[in-house]
């Protein structure tokens, strides 16, 4: 379904028009429909992304992979992602011979030594630790061990692609989740309608979004089959 699919969906289940319920006006305006379609795909993108595993989610709108880089100091230990979101995924630092190594997360309950004290070293970082969005690396890069000019690669979770006027405008957008459950973003959007206006429909609305809200988890939980999930106990010898 393209936006304007479910903007027709939106209207028909709530027994609305575009005068009554509307998606946009000019100039460059999104209204109430517009910003529930954005509010229910946002809230279904939250949902996968706690439930996806071995394939994790990334909205195929935004047209680029969620990564980026930041360029690396000597003797620098701090740094501030400047790109918005929800987890970072992995981090990575390129060595002086251009090769990449991965970065491991660390906390302080995960190491007997004070991590302020590691992070004032310098050498080819092993480990990161992130306060909001500021990033920790120790030890501190130095360019005899690391590439600082984009020295530092990482891959991160984001939320959902935002539709645009333009995009409601043109109409033609595909949201980026799976299409069988394009209908329970049309749903979701008519919820807050007929919660107002049309209160007889607000219970079967309810029901169906949340069925195809677990199915649509399920499948999501599932993807990539190819790789094995299973936890394989160490079996000891008790003999």
């Amino acid at each position: 379904m393209t936006i304007a699919d479910i903007i027709t969906v939106a209207r028909q289940l709530s027994n609305s028009d575009a005068t009554a319920y509307p998606a946009i006006t000019a100039p460059s305006t999104i209204n109430i429909l517009g910003i529930n379609i954005n509010v229910a795909i946002e809230t279904l993108v939250s949902k996968i992304i706690q439930v996806c595993r071995n394939f994790p989610h990334d909205d195929e709108n935004f047209g680029n992979i969620a990564e980026g880089t930041i360029a690396l100091e000597e003797g620098i230990s701090k740094y501030t992602i400047t790109d918005k979101f929800l987890d970072i995924r992995e981090i990575k630092v390129k060595d002086s011979s251009g090769y990449f190594h991965i970065v491991k997360p660390r906390t302080q309950k995960e190491s007997e030594a004070i991590l302020e004290t590691l992070e004032a070293e310098t050498g080819l970082p092993t480990h990161y630790r992130i306060i909001g969005r500021t990033l920790f690396l120790s030890p501190a890069p130095t360019a005899s061990a690391v590439t600082l000019t984009a020295g530092l690669k990482f891959f991160y979770t984001r939320t959902s692609y935002q539709i645009t006027y333009a995009d409601f405008s043109a109409g033609s957008l595909v949201p980026g989740i799976a299409s069988p459950w394009h209908i329970t973003i049309a749903k979701m959007a008519a919820l807050p309608f007929c919660k107002t206006y049309k209160k007889d429909q607000v219970a079967q609305l309810q029901l169906d979004i949340q069925t195809e809200i677990e199915d649509m988890l399920i499948f999501y939980a599932n993807r990539q089959k190819d790789r094995d999930n299973r936890i394989i106990p160490k079996v000891e010898n008790c003999r």
